[in-house]
Formats: structure tokens, C-alpha cells, sequence
């Protein structure tokens, strides 16, 4: 289940790599042209806004990967500030509360929401198989109990061509001999591979099912012994 909704969840996290980019790109952007022709001016840290490329290595260190010092250690924003106005150290304060508080936590929630919802959709699908299985089991199984009630009428001693009751039917008694000529039919064998009985187990199904030896088996617990 978690497996199925972290793949779900694949396409969210693309999304979300979306959501993050395209700001990320406008505060770029914003800094590039308000900084990136004043590199020349100091060191103020504009050399890190010098063209678009590197302006939004900048911010993403600093607003995502959580790096954002020069090479000798120095908070890169913090010198924009001093050497450039204080008016850049409120924008910073501003896009950091921006992406760490509200575009993150929108971002994750998104991604949790459609992870589980992949997870809960699986699941009704694995549900909704087996529901659809019960009910191939339970067509094949009546198949099956119509084409021996058919075709053991004379051997089991059944009164005319009286219709037999679900109740009665599934009460019938079946004899090794009588589940071996039943055998003969390739109908019947195709029954059983319907329902999932391989060819080299259907000679040995009487034997495997009359667990307590006694030498008859009924269709209750023929078709009890084949579901399981």
C-alpha cells in the first residue's frame, strides 16, 4: 500500500517541483535586475546575482537548500543589506517566511493528500478484484454443481427429472468412481481449471479433499475444499 502510493505520488512531486520553481525564478529575477549591475560596485554580495543563472542558484541555496553564506562564511543577504539598503533584508525575511512557512507546508500537505488518496484508490481497486472474483467463483462453482446434478441424474438414484433444490444439490454425495467419470468429460476438467485446479491436481482433488477417508464427498465440500 505505501509502495503503491509513494508511486502515486510521483506525479505530485513533479507538480511540486513546479510550484517551487516558478518563484523561485521570479525572486530570481526581481534580484537579478536589482542587484546583478552592482557586482562592481564592492564586495555587498551582488556577485551573486550577476546573471539569471546564478541568481537562482542563489536563492535556492538560500531559500531552500538553507546555504546561503559566501566563501569566506559571511550570510550573502546580510551584506546585500548593509552595502545596498535594508529594504533587500526585509524582502529576504519575507521570502523566507514565504517558502519555509506557507509554500512548503502547501507543497507537502498536497503531496501527503495525493499519496494517500493513491494508496486508498489502490486498495478499492484490490477490493473491487476480489469482489469480481467472488463472483466468477460463484458462477463457475453453480456451473459446476448444474453439469454433475446433469450428468450423475442416473447414478445417483435422483427421481425423475424432478429439479433439485441449491440445498439438496449441494448435499449430493459423489463417490471416487463417480468423480473419476465425471473426469472423462473435458467440460468438467475445464471447470476445475476455471477455478483455478491445475490438470495434474484434478485426479488427486477427490483424495485431497475427503479428509476423513470415508469415501464420499458431497458438493458443499468439494467446492468448500477448491476455495480455499
Amino acid at each position: 500500500m505505501m509502495l503503491n502510493g509513494a508511486v502515486g505520488g510521483i506525479r505530485t512531486f513533479m507538480w511540486s517541483q513546479v510550484i517551487l520553481a516558478v518563484p523561485l525564478y521570479l525572486v530570481a529575477l526581481i534580484l537579478r535586475i536589482g542587484l546583478g549591475d552592482l557586482h562592481d560596485s564592492g564586495h555587498g554580495g551582488a556577485d551573486f546575482f550577476t546573471t539569471l543563472a546564478q541568481s537562482y542558484f542563489t536563492c535556492f541555496r538560500c531559500l531552500v537548500a538553507g546555504d546561503c553564506n559566501n566563501a569566506d562564511g559571511k550570510p550573502i543577504f546580510v551584506l546585500v543589506s548593509r552595502a545596498y539598503g535594508w529594504w533587500f533584508g526585509v524582502f529576504y525575511c519575507f521570502l523566507t517566511v514565504l517558502f519555509s512557512v506557507a509554500l512548503f507546508n502547501v507543497i507537502v500537505a498536497i503531496y501527503v493528500e495525493n499519496t494517500v488518496a493513491a494508496a486508498k484508490k489502490n486498495e478499492l481497486q484490490i477490493k473491487h478484484a476480489r469482489l469480481t472474483d467472488q463472483r466468477m467463483f460463484n458462477d463457475k462453482a453453480q456451473q459446476l454443481v448444474e453439469f454433475v446434478v446433469q450428468h450423475t441424474r442416473g447414478v445417483l438414484h435422483l427421481m425423475g427429472d424432478h429439479a433439485l433444490t441449491h440445498e439438496q444439490a449441494m448435499q449430493l454425495h459423489l463417490t471416487p468412481e463417480i468423480f473419476e467419470e465425471l473426469l472423462d468429460h473435458q467440460e468438467f476438467q475445464q471447470m476445475l481449471r476455471d477455478l483455478d485446479v491445475a490438470d495434474e491436481e484434478q485426479h488427486d482433488l477427490f483424495d485431497t479433499l475427503d479428509i476423513d477417508g470415508g469415501g464420499t464427498l458431497d458438493l458443499e465440500e468439494l467446492l468448500s475444499g477448491i476455495a480455499k
